[in-house]
C-alpha cells in the first residue's frame, strides 16, 4: 500500500505537488495503467490538503490524459499513462492557463465570433475600420518582385525614404505638422509604434497615465512589456488635470498617453486650453507625453482645426500616427515624430526586435500617397463620415431619449452613455448586434461605442430599431 504523503513533494502550490506526486510514482512503477487511485476525500485527509485541491489535481491529470474518471467507479490511471511518461510530452494545459485573464477578452471574443460567422443580419458597429464603400480606390502600376528589390536601395533606417517623405508632406498639408529630418520612423501601425516606445523607453513594472474612458484600457500591450496602467477622467474638455496630476505623483508615472483628437471611444476632442494646461502640467513633473493621433486626418470641415500635442511641445511629446483609418487595417504603416535621441532609441529596438515593416507594405503606402486624387479623395471621406454621423446621431437620439451621445467632429465614433449600471452583452451578441460596451473601456456606467462609418441608411435604420428593442427589454 502507497504511503501518499511519504511521496508528496514540498512544492507549492500544493495541487502542482499531488501532480507531480502521481506522475512519479507512475515513472517508479509504484502505480500502473488501469490502477485506481483513492478518493478524493481521503486522499486529502491523507495529505492535509483540502479536497478541493485533490479535485484540481485529478482534473488537470484527466486532461493530461494521465488519469480517466469513471462515473460511479472513480478515478483511474489511463492505460495510455504509461506510453505518454514514455514520450515525456509537454503538458500544454499548464502553458495555456497560465496567461493573465481579463473579463474584457470574453466579451472580444463573443464579438469577434459573431462577425467571423457574418450572419445575413449582422449590423457590425464594433469593427474598427471603414467598410469597402468608404475606402479610397487607387491605381497602382504594374509591379515586379524587381521592383520592391530594387526599393530597398532606398530603405534607410527609419524607412523607406519616398514614404517617408510623402507622410512628411501629408502632415504639412492636413495637419501643419513639420517634422525635421531624422525624427520620423516608419513602423507596421500604430500599435507598434507604442509597443516600440513602451519597450524603449520603460522598464516593467513602470507606470503610465492615460484617459478613462480609453480604447487603452486593459491594452495587451501594456500586460506583454509589464508596464502599469492608471485612468484619469474625462471632463468636457478633455482629461482632468487634478486627476492626472494626482496619478504623476501617487504612481510616479512615466508617460501620459493621450488620444486628444476623436478620442476613442468618446470621440471627444481636447480644448486648445486643456491641452496646453497638460502639457504645463507634464513639463512641470517632466513627465513625456505620447500623443495618438490616428484619427487627426479624418476632421469634417465646419470644425476648427487645433494645433497637435506635438506642435505645442516638439521636444516633450512623442508623436504617433498611421494609414489605417484611411486606407484600412491592411496597411500596416504606421509612423512615430520624436526628438532625434528618442528616436535613435526605438530604431534600436525595432532593428533587434525584428519589427521592421516590410518594404511592400511600404512601397504600396507610397504610390497610395503620391497618387494624383488621393488629397480630393481625402476630402470626399471626410464629408461622407460627416453625413453618416449626423444621420446617426439624429436618428439614436429620436430611438433613445434618455441617452446622451456625442456630436462627433471628426473620426469613427459616437458615445453613447446613460446614468443606469452597465447591461448585459449576451443580448446584443443574440440579437446580432456586434458593437462596443462601455466596459471594454473601463466605464462605469451603462455605454457604449459606434463606428457610424459602417452604417449606411438601411442599416442605420435597422440599427436604431434593435437598439431601441434591446435597451427597453433591459429596462
Amino acid at each position: 500500500m502507497i504511503e501518499w504523503a511519504r511521496y508528496l513533494p514540498t512544492q507549492k502550490p500544493k495541487y502542482l505537488a499531488i501532480k507531480k506526486m502521481v506522475i512519479n510514482l507512475l515513472e517508479q512503477g509504484l502505480l500502473s495503467p488501469g490502477e485506481q487511485l483513492p478518493a478524493e476525500r481521503w486522499l486529502a485527509t491523507q495529505l492535509t490538503v483540502n479536497r478541493s485541491t485533490v479535485t484540481r489535481a485529478f482534473d488537470e491529470l484527466t486532461t493530461d490524459g494521465i488519469l480517466v474518471r469513471r462515473v460511479g467507479s472513480g478515478t483511474f490511471v489511463s492505460q495510455q499513462a504509461g506510453e505518454q511518461q514514455a514520450q515525456r510530452r509537454v503538458n500544454w494545459h499548464t502553458y495555456l492557463t497560465s496567461q493573465p485573464f481579463q473579463v474584457g477578452q470574453v466579451k472580444r471574443q463573443a464579438l469577434q465570433q459573431l462577425i467571423a460567422q457574418q450572419p445575413a443580419d449582422l449590423i457590425d458597429v464594433y469593427s474598427s475600420d471603414l467598410p469597402a464603400d468608404l475606402m479610397p480606390q487607387f491605381q497602382f502600376p504594374p509591379l515586379t518582385w524587381q521592383d520592391f528589390n530594387q526599393a530597398q536601395e532606398a530603405e534607410t533606417r527609419l524607412g523607406y525614404a519616398p514614404l517617408l517623405t510623402a507622410i512628411n508632406r501629408l502632415n504639412q498639408e492636413n495637419q501643419k505638422l513639420v517634422l525635421p529630418e531624422g525624427q520620423l520612423l516608419l513602423t507596421a501601425g500604430a500599435q507598434q509604434s507604442l509597443f516600440l516606445v513602451l519597450q524603449g523607453l520603460l522598464v516593467p513594472g513602470d507606470a503610465v497615465a492615460v484617459e478613462s474612458p480609453s480604447f487603452f484600457h486593459e491594452a495587451t500591450l501594456f500586460e506583454a512589456t509589464g508596464i502599469r496602467s492608471f485612468g484619469a477622467p474625462l471632463d468636457a474638455e478633455g482629461i482632468q488635470l487634478a486627476a492626472l496630476e494626482q496619478l504623476i505623483v501617487k504612481h510616479r508615472i512615466k508617460l501620459v498617453i493621450l488620444n486628444p483628437n476623436y478620442q476613442n471611444p468618446t470621440g471627444q476632442v481636447m480644448s486648445l486650453e486643456r491641452r496646453q494646461a497638460v502639457i504645463r502640467l507634464c513639463q512641470t513633473y517632466q513627465v513625456p507625453i505620447v500623443e495618438d493621433d490616428v484619427f487627426g486626418w479624418l476632421r469634417f470641415e465646419t470644425t476648427p482645426a487645433l494645433p497637435t500635442l506635438k506642435q505645442l511641445d516638439p521636444e516633450n511629446v512623442i508623436y504617433m500616427s498611421s494609414l489605417s483609418k484611411i486606407m484600412g487595417a491592411s496597411t500596416r504603416i504606421g509612423w512615430v515624430a520624436a526628438t532625434p535621441q528618442v528616436i535613435d532609441q526605438l530604431v534600436r529596438v525595432q532593428r533587434e526586435m525584428d519589427l521592421v515593416p516590410s518594404i511592400m507594405s511600404q512601397v504600396m503606402a507610397a504610390l497610395a500617397i503620391q497618387e494624383p486624387h488621393f488629397q480630393t479623395q481625402l476630402v470626399t471621406l471626410r464629408q461622407q463620415l460627416q453625413t453618416r454621423a449626423r444621420q446617426t446621431q439624429q436618428l439614436l437620439a429620436q430611438a433613445l431619449p434618455d441617452w446622451q451621445f456625442s456630436v462627433a467632429q471628426g473620426g469613427f465614433y459616437i458615445w453613447g452613455t446613460r446614468a443606469v449600471k452597465p447591461y448585459a452583452l449576451a443580448p446584443f451578441v443574440a440579437s446580432h448586434v456586434a458593437l462596443a460596451p462601455g466596459t471594454l473601456f473601463g466605464a462605469h456606467q451603462a455605454a457604449f461605442r459606434i463606428n457610424f462609418a459602417r452604417l449606411n441608411t438601411s442599416q442605420l435604420t435597422a440599427l436604431a430599431q434593435r437598439l431601441q428593442q434591446l435597451l427597453n427589454e433591459e429596462d
